[in-house]
């Protein structure tokens, strides 16, 4: 009996106490953040996939290459950012004439949409520019054919995921579709061409301090 009434006026103290109290502060009286996650940076590194037509023809076409990226973006919201890629395949090998080379370069504005989920964060991208393509000179039955290059325009379209990784930065798997409109040149006629670029690519959050 002296126990369950020790318990009764403890319970009846509670609100006595609990007036007491301090007041939690409003979410208004918080102070704002003084930073704001305002872009960017990334890189990438890979193989780039030739397929389709004479390009990517897997006895008479080109052979894949080592591929790396590039690129800073601004953040227009949690949704979006956009910004520039440049692109770089350092040697498609041609696979019947082991001399013949191609060196690709690109530089693209880019639309990024990103979906956070958690910690991790799926993408999808659009971009499109100017591809540079430079090819050695070869041999050919004999013929010496000098070095040739040239540009068109050309589009990229692909998806990604990121995971945290290390001091900050996300890493993950970055598939692009890049497409060229048009590379013919002195020594070649290869017309559009198509490839599969699978990338590893780290991204860096830039952090700016928010104006007084």
């Amino acid at each position: 009996m002296k126990l369950l009434l020790s318990l009764l006026l403890a319970c009846c103290a509670l609100p006595a106490g609990a007036q007491n109290l301090p007041d939690l502060p409003d979410l208004g009286d918080l102070p704002e953040p003084t930073r704001y996650l305002a872009g960017y940076v990334s890189g990438g590194i890979g193989w780039s996939l030739p397929f389709g037509g004479h390009w990517g023809d897997r006895d008479a076409g080109f052979k894949p290459s080592p591929s790396m990226s590039f690129a800073v973006s601004k953040r227009v919201d949690e949704l979006l950012s956009y910004g520039v890629e440049a692109g770089y395949g350092s040697r498609y090998t041609d696979r019947v004439l082991s001399d013949l080379e191609l060196k690709v370069f690109s530089l693209t504005p880019f639309l990024k949409a990103s979906f956070p989920q958690g910690n991790n964060a799926y993408y999808g991208i659009l971009g499109a520019g100017v591809y540079q393509w430079k090819q050695k000179a070869f041999t050919s039955g004999g013929t010496k054919f000098g070095s040739d290059s040239g540009s068109s325009g050309g589009v990229n379209l692909g998806v990604g995921v990121s995971y945290p990784f290390w001091w900050g930065t996300m890493a993950g798997l970055d598939l692009r579709w890049h497409h060229i409109f048009n590379m013919n040149g002195a020594n070649l006629s290869l017309g559009a061409v198509d490839n599969l670029n699978v990338m590893f690519a780290v991204t860096y959050g830039v952090w700016r301090d928010k104006k007084k």
